[in-house]
């Protein structure tokens, strides 16, 4: 405000010097001290009055416990392994193990050198009314070249089984097992609505009153009036 005050007066002082007749009339209030306070709001007293209310009927919810919370001993089927498929290398029997019958020839003895005995050459000649055994050549041993005996015989052989190894998937079905868990059972309830007639009465109500606004004091102001009347 102040700072208005000074550039009025700088205003008017140009005027003048510019030699124009002029009538001038100011009025200017240019209060002291800075800006007012903010006003005070003061709280009232509240006020208890007796009200008249009539019958009416209210519909009042409630909410009733059924079934009390629990623990419950429950039988559940848990899967302990999920089914899959296995690929498995099996052994696998091409031709089982049998008994044969073959027939063989079997060697009994080895070809080999023999000494053979070679009787004497004898000859019976009568001499005279006497028979005599005359003899031609000595008995001998000699060697002869005697063959390899042969014998032909049966045998059981067992034929070992042959086996093939053979690759293939097999499907393992789930597996589950039976398990007792104790299960908590929240409670249960049930809302029910009732109507309640509640009879005509006086109540005691208390009434805030709206609150009392303190205006502060005013600053003072400087009160500035000034008529110029200017002739050329």
């Amino acid at each position: 405000m102040k700072t208005l005050a000074a550039m009025v007066l700088l205003a008017l002082c140009a005027t003048l010097s510019g030699g124009a007749a002029l009538a001038i009339d100011v009025d200017l209030n240019v209060e002291v001290g800075g800006p007012r306070p903010p006003r005070v709001v003061v709280p009232a007293a509240p006020v208890t009055e007796r009200v008249w209310v009539p019958a009416a009927v209210v519909h009042r919810g409630e909410r009733i416990l059924v079934e009390p919370a629990h623990i419950e001993k429950r039988v559940e089927k848990v899967c302990v392994q999920p089914a899959q498929v296995v690929k498995r290398e099996e052994r696998t029997v091409v031709e089982p193990a049998r008994i044969e019958r073959v027939k063989e020839t079997v060697q009994v003895q080895p070809a080999r050198v023999g000494r053979q005995w070679v009787p004497p050459v004898t000859e019976d000649v009568m001499i005279g009314p006497v028979r005599v055994t005359r003899t031609l050549h000595e008995g001998y041993y000699q060697e002869v070249a005697i063959p390899a005996e042969y014998k032909t015989v049966y045998r059981e052989v067992e034929v070992p089984a042959k086996y093939a190894v053979v690759a293939r998937n097999i499907e393992v079905p789930a597996r589950y097992e039976t398990v007792c868990k104790e299960v908590e059972v929240p409670a249960k309830y049930r809302d029910v609505v009732r109507d309640e007639v509640v009879p005509a009465h006086w109540e005691e109500r208390v009434i805030a009153p709206p609150p009392v606004i303190v205006a502060p004091r005013p600053r003072p102001l400087i009160d500035l009036d000034i008529d110029l009347h200017g002739k050329r």
